[in-house]
């Protein structure tokens, strides 16, 4: 076993260039390399697909890997490709000519990775059986769509089990980013994990990603709406995702951004799959900002730099709100993540429970006949004739719990965000309660990110204190209320750590933070003097920031930091070309108030050569 792993980290280095798994993805590695049935929740950002595609290789024959998105098997191809991983996707429109050469290719041994839908493969079984191509290992991707769709939306979901046995029931390996202890038991039974006397392992990742920052911004009308997310990418220049819950609504989003002077883009299923490849590739290559999309975006995408995301409307379940928000970040470093609630929401999800579960007595004239079709909107209708085929009321009496218990599930996970969005307590704590988890401490939400600093008796503590706080608003922080909580700042005050591996021990800074900021936070616990008075062009800048961000609903260090300050002072620019040569401010921020800061720095360098003169002729 161990020749298996050293040689599927050699497989690692070559394809992916990282010398060793991180310690989840080397325990499932170890797991399916082993024949095991292995079940792994790596929450996003985890590197999931790295669990399937690796031991695809290192087994030999090919992967078969069910995926829930067209696009995200095309990414996945795609990638996979370029790192020299032989791959094909039998999905969306083919031709039978195309599917047979694809099948041609696997036979030859010249695909490690086949992936397909789980439509697909009810389809696709038959000719695998035929031409005798088993695969050495199942795949399934997004796991989790097994409990959220696989009941009353792809129900095709349903039957992998049987379709896996007809496979010669090779072992599984099952991944997702988020399960809750129910929908982790729908997985094991619907996938027969762990049967026929194949061991079964499970690996639960944390889900809590300390880099992250979580909020909620209340509004009470859609221009109120609007208004908030203009205000979070006012003078926020790194890369950002806003989710949207119909194609019609990203589109509208895009539009004003782009209006308001924002790079942005919509991505949705219904534009053509050129045009969607375009936009990937124009946001993967830093060329759009902000991307306004549908739930389906950022499956499978590997763009670890995002650091805002926002949820333009509530989503419908905990589940799809963490793993849409968990797209923040990937790499580690500080991000947000942030709903706009409107009281309210919750109704858009609750009627389209209505949909997908009628009710009885409208189900039950649809039956038998008593009503027309032809009546009730189409969606209706297929649920009606979906759930037919589920109940057979032909039959007699109809067994309703199943469809209970499935509609008090959906209704549950609705309250469920609704109680995240309204909450007083920490948001992260409710996030993890919901998955099982209980949150050792808070390291950062709008909840519990300004508590006031604990009274500091020591005088040197004071000092460092300050010097501290001067440390942290020399950089742009990734979060409302400042890069450290007061209660964490006293606390490195007061017990100043020597290193960064110390640093990131304390709570409340944790390892990504401390990665990144470490240095900056460990030379500012030195005690030194303050500073002395500053000069009238940092003043005014002060100032201006100051008030400018409270008007934009912002944090002052979020539009500009202390040390852009200095630096535009330093160079005191006259005109705005100037101004786009010093560092400190986003070309966005540039644009809106190049002229308003070329004015103010005029005028108070003009004050500053008049003072001497001023003092020197005297009463």
């Amino acid at each position: 076993m161990r020749e298996r792993y050293d040689a599927a980290c050699h497989l690692l280095q070559r394809h992916f260039g990282f010398p060793r798994f991180r310690s989840l993805q080397g325990a499932v590695v170890r797991s399916v390399l082993a024949g095991r049935d292995t079940l792994g929740i790596l929450p996003t950002g985890g590197g999931k697909s790295v669990c399937f595609q690796i031991p695809a290789v290192a087994l030999g024959g090919y992967t078969l890997v069910i995926s829930p998105l067209i696009s995200l098997m095309q990414d996945q191809v795609a990638s996979a490709l370029a790192r020299g991983i032989p791959a094909v996707s039998l999905a969306g429109p083919m031709t039978s000519s195309r599917i047979a050469a694809a099948l041609d290719t696997v036979a030859a041994g010249g695909v490690r990775l086949l992936y397909t839908s789980p439509e697909r493969l009810l389809r696709l079984v038959a000719e695998l059986e035929r031409r005798r191509l088993l695969p050495a290992l199942l795949a399934v991707d997004e796991a989790h769509c097994i409990a959220e769709w696989g009941h009353d939306f792809r129900p095709s979901y349903r039957g992998l089990r049987r379709m896996r046995y007809r496979l010669g029931g090779p072992p599984v390996v099952a991944l997702t980013g988020s399960a809750t202890a129910g929908v982790r038991d729908e997985i094991i039974t619907t996938l027969a994990l762990g049967g026929r006397r194949r061991e079964l392992d499970l690996h639960l990742g944390s889900f809590d990603r300390r880099n992250l920052w979580f909020g909620v911004r209340g509004v009470r009308s859609e221009r109120e709406r609007l208004e908030a997310l203009l205000q979070l990418l006012a003078a926020d220049d790194t890369m950002s995702i806003v989710y949207a819950p119909t194609r019609k609504a990203t589109e509208g989003i895009a539009s004003a951004l782009r209006h308001a002077g924002h790079r942005a883009a919509a991505y949705h299923a219904g534009l053509d799959r050129t045009i969607r490849s375009h936009r990937l590739e124009a946001f993967l290559a830093d060329e759009v900002d902000v991307m306004v999309a549908t739930s389906a975006f950022g499956m499978g995408i590997d763009k670890p730099t995002v650091r805002l995301v926002v949820h333009w409307s509530m989503p419908p379940t905990p589940e799809s709100y963490y793993q849409e928000a968990g797209r923040a970040g990937r790499d580690g470093a500080p991000a947000r993540c942030v709903l706009l609630y409107r009281p309210g929401d919750a109704t858009v999800h609750r009627r389209q429970l209505d949909v997908t579960f009628p009710s009885r007595s409208t189900l039950e004239a649809v039956w038998r006949g008593r009503v027309d079709p032809a009546r009730l909107p189409k969606a209706v209708v297929d649920s009606a004739d979906r759930l037919r085929r589920e109940l057979h009321p032909e039959r007699g009496e109809v067994d309703w719990r199943p469809v209970d218990r499935r509609r008090a599930a959906a209704q549950a996970r609705i309250d469920a965000v609704e109680r995240y969005a309204r909450t007083r307590g920490c948001r992260r704590a409710a996030v993890l309660d919901y998955f099982g988890e209980r949150a050792a401490s808070c390291s950062g939400c709008d909840r519990c990110g300004r508590r006031d600093v604990p009274v500091l008796r020591d005088r040197a503590a004071t000092r460092r204190l300050a010097s501290l706080r001067r440390a942290v608003a020399s950089v742009a922080a990734p979060w409302p209320g400042g890069l450290l909580d007061g209660e964490t700042l006293a606390r490195l005050a007061a017990h100043p750590p020597r290193t960064v591996e110390e640093l990131a021990a304390v709570p409340g800074v944790g390892a990504p933070l401390a990665a990144r900021f470490g240095r900056l936070l460990v030379d500012g616990l030195r005690d030194e003097p303050p500073p002395r008075d500053e000069a009238p062009v940092i003043h005014a800048l002060l100032q201006w920031r100051d008030a400018t961000a409270g008007a934009l609903g912002i944090a002052s260090i979020e539009l500009m930091t202390e040390r852009a300050i200095r630096a535009i002072a330093a160079a005191a620019p006259r005109d705005a070309t100037t101004l786009a040569r010093v560092g400190g401010l986003g070309p966005r921020a540039k644009a809106k108030f190049a002229a308003e800061l070329v004015e103010l720095i005029g005028r108070a360098v003009a004050q500053e050569k008049s003072e001497p003169a001023s003092a020197v002729a005297g009463p």
